[in-house]
C-alpha cells in the first residue's frame, strides 16, 4: 500500500484521524466495559442483538485501557526516542500505589502489578516485563496490546515508528507474544490512518510481525480462514473456541484467544465500524479491551464520517482516568487527541501546533447543558439562549456512574484562580458566569457584551472551598470560542471539618472513599480522628492543586507526628516533585527525580520535637523563607517551577494534619 507523509499541509488531516481513532478507542471501551469477561453464550442470552451501548453510562469514570494510552504517550514530551527504561519510569510516575489505573491482581497474577513491584525495586524496563523475569504465562496477558494505541496515534504515518515505540512501551510489562500484540495495534492504526480497506491494513500489517511467533500464525490462520468461509461469522467465532479458547491458554486473560476475535471481527465487519464492534461485543471475553484496540483501528479506517453520532454522543467529549496526578484525571477526547497529533510533528521534526479549543466535531470538552445537546461548529461552542452551561471542575460522588478502576480527582479551578471566557455574539447580550461548591453554594456575576469579547470570573476564597462546575449562562444566542483557566489559587483547608467522597463499590467489594479534592499515591490517609491522619510503612504522599500552579506561599500544621510531614511542591507525578522538611535534623530541599533523592540544599535546624509543629513557606526571588514553628530558616532556590503541591511522609510514621495552605501566581 503506498504510505502517506506528515507535513504542516497535512496536519490537520492527521489530527481529524487521530481524533475519530482515539473516539473510537473511547467508543469500543465503553460498549464493552458493562460485560467485560462475559461469554458468548452468556451476552446472547441477555443481549442477543447489540445495535447501541448497553448502559447508560452518562459520565464514564475511568478504564484501564484509556488510561495507558492517555499516559504512556507523554514519554515523548522530553524526548523524540525514549527508551524502554524512560517509558518504565513514566509507568512508575503516574500510577497510584496499589489502586487505579489497572488490575492490581498480585503479583505472578497481574503482568501489571508485577513489572510494578520490578520496576519499583530497581528491575529496569525490558527486564521488567520479560518472560525470564517473570516466566511466559506472566509475560503473555493481554495487556501487550491494551496499551498500545497511543503509538499509532503518535506514528505520522510512518509504521516504523509505531513498531518500535509500541515494542519498547510492551515490554516494560509484558514479553513474547505479549509485544506482538502491541506491535500489531500500534501498526494496524498507522496503516488504516492511510487506507479505506481494512483487509488490506491486515495483511500488510502481519509484515510487522515475526512470523515465528504463534501471534502472527493464529492471527494469519484467522484471515486465512475468513478467505475461505467468507459468510457467517460466527462459524468462525465456534473454530476460535475449538483452536484458540481460553482452555488452552495460561492466566487469568492471555492475549490470543482475543486477539483472534479481533481479527475474526474486523475480517467479517465489511469496513462497518458499527457492525465490527458489535460483533466483537457479541463474541465476549475480554470485550472492553478487544472493542476498545478495534474501535482504535476502524476509527482510524473509517473517520469520523464513518462513525455514528449514536457512538459519540453521549461521551460527550469526556475521558476520565485514575492516575496519581488529580488534576490530569478529567480530560478531553478532543484535547488529547491534540497532544498525539503533536508528538507525531514533533517526531517528524515539525514545530507543535498550539491548543485550540472547539476545532473539532462533537468536541464539546465536557461541557454540557441539562436537557440540551450542546454542538460544536466552525464558530465555538454553541450556547443556547437563557440556558446554563457548565462544566466539572471537580467530580462529586452523584456524578459519576460507578467506580471503576478508582477514579480519584483533584479540581481544575481553585479558589482564587480566574476563569476566562471568549465569546461570540450577533448582538448585544448579557452574560452571567459563576461558579458552584462542593457545598451547594454558589457565586456568579453577571457581563454586558457585544461582538467578540473577553470575560473573567475570579473565584472567591474561603477555607474548604471545592469548585464542583463553573457555568456561564447567555440571554441571546452565542457561542464560546475559547476558555482559560488562570492559576492563582488561595486556598485553606481545615482537616479538622473536612469531608470524604464515596464513590460506591470497588472491585475489591468494599467501598472507594477519597479525602475532598486530594489525589492519594501510596501510604494511609483518614479522616477519623478529627484530622487528616497518615500512617506510612515507607513513604506516603497525597496531592492537590493545578500543574499550571507557581506557588508562592504553602503552610501546614501538625501535631502527634512520629515523623515531620514535607511540603511537595512542583508535583508532576510521583518520579517529578520537590519537597521541603526535616531529614537528620537538617531542614532539606529535595528533589524527587525518577527513583533518586536529590538533596539540592540544607541547613542546620534547632531541636524539633515533631509531636507538634507548624511549617510555613515563602517563595521570594531566588531564597526559600521556612518558619519551622516561627524560626525563620532560609533556603537558596533560584528556580521558578510550576506544579501541583501536597504532603508526604518519607519513612516509617504517622502524622495528623490539622491545616493546610497554599496559595500561587505568576
Amino acid at each position: 500500500m503506498e504510505l502517506k507523509k506528515l507535513t504542516l499541509e497535512t496536519y490537520q488531516e492527521y489530527l481529524n484521524k487521530t481524533y475519530a481513532s482515539w473516539l473510537g478507542k473511547n467508543i469500543g471501551i465503553r460498549l464493552g466495559a458493562p460485560i467485560e469477561g462475559w461469554t458468548y453464550e452468556q451476552i446472547m442470552e441477555k443481549y442477543p442483538a447489540i445495535q447501541g451501548y448497553l448502559v447508560d453510562y452518562d459520565i464514564f469514570a475511568a478504564d484501564d485501557d484509556s488510561n495507558g494510552p492517555l499516559f504512556f504517550a507523554d514519554a515523548l514530551e522530553h524526548t523524540g526516542d525514549p527508551s524502554a527504561e524512560e517509558i518504565g519510569n513514566v509507568f512508575l510516575n503516574v500510577m497510584q500505589e496499589y489502586k487505579g489505573f489497572f488490575w492490581w491482581g498480585g503479583v505472578g497474577v497481574s503482568s501489571e502489578h508485577t513489572a510494578y513491584e520490578n520496576l519499583k525495586n530497581g528491575i529496569h524496563a525490558p527486564e521488567s516485563g520479560s518472560k525470564k523475569t517473570n516466566g511466559e504465562m506472566i509475560a503473555e496477558q493481554i495487556g501487550g496490546q491494551i496499551f498500545s494505541d497511543c503509538w499509532g496515534y503518535v506514528s505520522g504515518y510512518d509504521s516504523k515508528i509505531a513498531k518500535d515505540l509500541a515494542r519498547k512501551a510492551a515490554s516494560v510489562t509484558h514479553d513474547g507474544n505479549g509485544m506482538e500484540g502491541a506491535t500489531f495495534v500500534a501498526v494496524a492504526i498507522c496503516l488504516a490512518y492511510q487506507s479505506d480497506d481494512i483487509h488490506e491494513v491486515l495483511k500488510e500489517t502481519l509484515k510487522y510481525l515475526d512470523p515465528k511467533m504463534e501471534y502472527y500464525r493464529v492471527m494469519k490462520d484467522i484471515m486465512d480462514y475468513h478467505e475461505t468461509h467468507p459468510d457467517d461469522w460466527r462459524e468462525c467465532l465456534s473454530y476460535i473456541h475449538a483452536h484458540y479458547g481460553y482452555d488452552r491458554y495460561p492466566g487469568t486473560c492471555h492475549i490470543i484467544p482475543n486477539s483472534a476475535l479481533m481479527m475474526m471481527a474486523m475480517c467479517y465487519g465489511e469496513n462497518d465500524f458499527s457492525k465490527t464492534i458489535s460483533m466483537l461485543a457479541q463474541s465476549g471475553w475480554d470485550t472492553d479491551c478487544n472493542c476498545g484496540n478495534v474501535g482504535s483501528i476502524m476509527g482510524a479506517l473509517t473517520g469520523l464520517e464513518g462513525i455514528d453520532p449514536k457512538w459519540i454522543v453521549p461521551i460527550n467529549d469526556i475521558v476520565n482516568a485514575s492516575s496519581c496526578i488529580g488534576c490530569l484525571n478529567m480530560q478531553s477526547i478532543s484535547m488529547s487527541a491534540q497532544k498525539f497529533a503533536r508528538y507525531a510533528m514533533k517526531l517528524q521534526g515539525y514545530p507543535e501546533p498550539d491548543f485550540s479549543h472547539f476545532v473539532l466535531p462533537y468536541a464539546t470538552e465536557g461541557f454540557r447543558c441539562k436537557d440540551h445537546v450542546l454542538t460544536v461548529n466552525e464558530n465555538g461552542l454553541q450556547l443556547p439562549k437563557q440556558k446554563k452551561v457548565y462544566h466539572y471542575s471537580y467530580y462529586l460522588p452523584k456524578d459519576l456512574y460507578d467506580a471503576r478502576y478508582d477514579p480519584s480527582f483533584s479540581p481544575i479551578v481553585y479558589p482564587g484562580d480566574t476563569i476566562s471566557f471568549s465569546i461570540r455574539s450577533s448582538e448585544s447580550c448579557t452574560v452571567t458566569t459563576g461558579a458552584e461548591f462542593a457545598d451547594g453554594t454558589d457565586y456568579s456575576i453577571t457581563h454586558d457584551i457585544s461582538g467578540e469579547q473577553t470575560i473573567f470570573l475570579d473565584v472567591p476564597p474561603e477555607t474548604n472551598r471545592v469548585v464542583h462546575t463553573f457555568y456561564l449562562e447567555c440571554d441571546h444566542d452565542a457561542c464560546l470560542v475559547d476558555y482559560r483557566i488562570i492559576s492563582h489559587p488561595k486556598v485553606t483547608v481545615d482537616f479538622r471539618d473536612y469531608p470524604y467522597d464515596g464513590y460506591g463499590p470497588r472491585y475489591e467489594g468494599d467501598t472507594l472513599y477519597n479525602i475532598r479534592a486530594f489525589c492519594c499515591h501510596s501510604g494511609k490517609w483518614s479522616l477519623e480522628t478529627g484530622a487528616l491522619y497518615v500512617m506510612s510503612e515507607d513513604h506516603a504522599l497525597i496531592t492537590t492543586g493545578s500543574l499550571d500552579t507557581l506557588l508562592k506561599e504553602m503552610e501546614i500544621e501538625a501535631e502527634n507526628a512520629s515523623i515531620c510531614p514535607e511540603l511537595v511542591f512542583g508535583f508532576h507525578g510521583f518520579m517529578d516533585y520537590y519537597s521541603l522538611g526535616i531529614r537528620d535534623d537538617h531542614l532539606a530541599l529535595i528533589r524527587k527525580t525518577n527513583q533518586n533523592d536529590i538533596v539540592l540544599s540544607e541547613c542546620e535546624i534547632k531541636s524539633v520535637k515533631p509531636l507538634k509543629f507548624s511549617i510555613k513557606v515563602i517563595f521570594s526571588d531566588d531564597i526559600i523563607h521556612l518558619y519551622l514553628n516561627g524560626e525563620r530558616y532560609d533556603l537558596p532556590f533560584d528556580m521558578a517551577v510550576k506544579g501541583a503541591v501536597g504532603i508526604c511522609l518519607n519513612g516509617k510514621g504517622s502524622a495528623e494534619i490539622l491545616g493546610f495552605k497554599f496559595c500561587g501566581g505568576a
